[in-house]
Order: structure tokens, then C-alpha cells, then sequence
């Protein structure tokens, strides 16, 4: 498979080309030049494959940098303690619709399914290269502690995690700060999630790589964190398919999820509509509903992943600031959008633990909101985080509630960070002293 650069559609690179540079000189994005799209019967031949024969088998289809065995050991040690009857739990709710738990990985989110194998195939190559990787991680709440514990025993590996200091919760929090580990540095900005982003984008326009260091990025925006993304909602759309496409409902925070169900839909599997759900920073929602695109202030809710004003990956989806009739129109369909503003998280927080005796994170529950609202059928609505996470918050809404799952222990342990203000010298000071 060949890619391109979005904004040079003329750079055209192999997979093996793009791996480690993940943002191109022009500072935009990768993505495929063509999404071969497989044949029915090439698609239903997948349906009885256990889940790491089945991510084999869709990742070859974007991989050719890595030999076949190592690819597959790869992945299969990356999911060797996985329990995919919890990590990929389907789950049969009212007016026949799904609840895709993806929320029961290591960190208790979504993100672990493809950090996971990013961290060893990392590890793979930076034993065949002999070089030191510099991994930098922007996180806005489940990013940072899932690539901290996917990257926390590499010799060869220093992880740089960013969050935005008092934006994501305290546990949040407590799960990145609390693992101490020499290749670990977490850093705390006075600022928002997009701040972070770009102060890391300045990094990489400051450090360059040479003989002795690679600089990677490990958000939503690496490719190969999309390719593993992309590989579940194949699988669950397969699994789940009778007859009829299914819609995934997905919460929406910086596109990756929504993009990579796309690449599911383009290659194939039977996908109807991606609904992409907002909180008030509604920017996905007011471009797929009136092409509009325009860079809101930030506001924090209680749904911090989602606090967001333009997510990266979807610029991967479109490129033009002014999109023709005809190309919306595409764009339209395969995407839906619904905006949950913060009001109604929280009701709807409460609504589904008195009806249905339940607790859902806010983030998801802006995807189940959405799917009472239009009230369709064959829906699978995404789960991405524990709601343990954010229970002071949800506790705030349901005083009463117990907590079964024990988090005491997390809170008495130590935790190590620096914060920093948005000043990039001393912030690139600091990072050069590390290398």
C-alpha cells in the first residue's frame, strides 16, 4: 500500500517510508493513496479467525516493512494476557443495538488495543536499528497512561507525556503520574489538550532526527495506532452483521476512532454510517452538518477526551477548507454528527443509572444519549473509558452510589511530574537535557 502526503498528494511514500516520521515536512498528515477494498467472500472468510489471526491478517494489508513472522509475533505477544471476552466484550442492549466494550484493557480504555502493539513493534525496531526512540505522547486523559504502560520496560525508549494541568481527572492523572519509571518523564502544561499538541509539534520542528535518536509521536495521528483501530471495528462489524450494515456511535475527541471505522467501511465490512458525538466543543459537528469550519474557544466539561477544538485525524479526512458540494456529500454519507452539550451528559449520566441501573463514563454516554435521540436500530455504540475513572464527577451526580472496584491504593501512591508553562525555551531546554 502506498501513501501521501494530504496537502501533496505528488509525495508519495511506502508504509516503510512513513513509519517513523509521522508528520511530513509540510506538517500535515499521511494517509493511504488507495484503500483496496476486499471482496465479500474475502471479508466472510475472516468471520471464524481468533482476534490475533484476525488483526494479522488486516494489518498485512498495510504493513510491508516487518516480515510476516515478525509481524505476527508481534501482535500475538502484545495480546497474549488480553482476555477479548472483556477487551472486545459485545453487548446486546434495548431495541436491538450493541455496546462495544473496549474499556477493560490494562488502563481501563480503548487506547490500549493499539498502543500496546505500537510500544513492541517500537521495541522490535529500535533493536534492529540500534537507535534510542523519543516518544511524545499529548494526551487528554486515557492516551498518557495507556502509552505509559505500553513503553514503561524499554531500554532503548524515553517517553515524554504531556497533559494540561487541572484538564483531565484526578485519576486520570493518577495513572500517568504515579508510574516511575527512568524513561518516563510526565509533563504538565498550563494549558489546554491543543496546546500540548502543538508545543509538541514545535518540538519536532526543533529536534531532528539523527544517527543516534528517532522522534515519534504516538497519538491518534500515528498511522499505525489507526491501522490497530481500524482492526476492531472490522472485527465487531463482522461478529455483529445479520443481514443488515451496522452504525457505530462513536464519542469523538481527536477523530482517530471515527477515522479508522471509515477505513473499515472503505475496505469493506459492512459499515452504514459513522455518528460522530461532541460535547460543547462542537467543531466535527458543525462541519459535517453545515461545512462550516471554525476554531472555537476551548470549553472543559465533564468529558475531558472530547475537549477538543479541531481534531487532528480529521484533516486526514479532508484537506480543504472549502469542500465542494459534491465532496460533502460524500462526506455526508458515511458520517453523522450529534452534539450532547454538557447538560445533558450529565442528566443522561443519571437517567441510565436510574432506568437501567448502569454507569457509563461521560464519554460514552454522549454516544448513548445520541442513540435514544434518533432512535434507530443496529447501532454499536462504543464504549472507550472505565467509568471509574471519572467517578468523583459522577459521584457529584449520583451522591448515593458505591464504588465496587477498589482505587484507594492508587491515591497513596507517589506521583512524578514537572508542570511547565507555555514558554517553549524552557521547555525545550529541558527536553534537550534528557536526550
Amino acid at each position: 500500500m502506498f501513501y501521501n502526503s494530504i496537502n501533496n498528494k505528488l509525495d508519495v511514500k511506502k508504509f516503510s517510508d512513513i513509519f517513523f516520521s509521522n508528520i511530513p515536512k509540510n506538517k500535515t498528515l499521511f494517509f493511504p493513496f488507495k484503500i483496496l477494498k476486499l471482496k465479500k467472500n474475502q471479508i466472510f472468510s475472516l468471520k471464524n479467525l481468533n482476534y490475533v489471526n484476525f488483526a494479522f491478517k488486516i494489518s498485512r494489508l498495510f504493513i510491508n516493512n516487518i516480515s510476516e513472522e515478525n509481524l505476527y509475533n508481534i501482535i500475538n505477544k502484545s495480546y497474549f494476557n488480553f482476555n477479548f471476552n472483556l477487551v472486545l466484550n459485545i453487548e446486546k442492549i434495548f431495541n436491538n443495538n450493541f455496546l462495544l466494550n473496549l474499556n477493560n484493557g490494562p488502563t481501563l480504555t480503548f487506547k490500549d488495543i493499539a498502543m500496546i502493539p505500537l510500544g513492541n513493534i517500537l521495541n522490535f525496531f529500535s533493536k534492529k536499528i540500534n537507535k534510542k526512540f523519543l516518544i511524545f505522547c499529548a494526551t487528554s486523559g486515557d492516551t498518557g497512561s495507556s502509552a505509559n504502560n505500553s513503553f514503561k520496560n524499554f531500554e532503548k525508549i524515553k517517553l515524554f507525556t504531556f497533559y494540561p494541568f487541572n484538564m483531565i481527572s484526578n485519576i486520570q492523572r493518577k495513572q500517568i503520574t504515579t508510574l516511575i519509571k527512568n524513561n518516563i518523564k510526565n509533563i504538565s502544561i498550563l494549558g489546554n489538550f491543543d496546546t500540548s499538541q502543538f508545543l509538541i509539534k514545535k518540538i519536532f520542528e526543533n529536534i531532528k532526527n539523527n544517527k543516534k535518536i528517532f522522534l515519534i509521536s504516538v497519538n491518534s495521528i500515528n498511522w499505525f495506532r489507526i491501522i490497530f483501530q481500524t482492526i476492531y471495528y472490522c472485527y465487531c462489524s463482522l461478529n455483529v452483521y445479520k443481514n443488515n450494515y451496522v452504525n457505530f456511535i462513536i464519542p469523538s475527541g481527536n477523530f482517530g476512532n471515527s477515522l479508522s471505522a471509515f477505513i473499515a467501511k472503505k475496505l469493506g465490512f459492512p459499515i452504514e454510517k459513522i455518528i460522530t458525538c461532541t460535547n460543547d466543543n462542537n467543531f466535527l459537528d458543525n462541519f459535517i452538518k453545515n461545512n462550516i469550519i471554525k476554531n472555537y474557544s476551548l470549553k472543559k466539561t465533564i468529558s475531558p477526551s472530547i475537549d477538543i477544538s479541531i481534531p487532528s485525524n480529521f484533516l486526514r479526512l479532508v484537506n480543504n477548507n472549502n469542500l465542494k458540494n459534491n465532496q460533502m456529500n460524500n462526506i455526508n454519507k458515511s458520517f453523522f454528527s450529534d452534539k450532547i452539550n454538557n447538560k445533558i451528559i450529565i442528566n443522561s449520566i443519571e437517567y441510565f443509572y436510574n432506568k437501567y441501573k448502569k454507569i457509563h463514563d461521560p464519554h460514552t454516554i454522549t454516544s448513548l444519549t445520541s442513540l435514544i435521540k434518533n432512535e434507530k436500530k443496529n447501532n454499536i455504540v462504543v464504549s472507550t473509558s472505565y467509568p471509574i475513572k471519572f467517578i468523583f464527577a459522577i459521584k457529584k451526580i449520583i451522591p448515593n452510589l458505591k464504588i465496587k472496584l477498589n482505587i484507594k491504593k492508587l491515591f497513596l501512591l507517589n506521583e512524578k511530574y514537572k508542570i511547565f508553562s507555555q514558554n517553549f525555551n524552557i521547555l525545550i531546554n529541558f527536553i534537550k537535557k534528557q536526550l
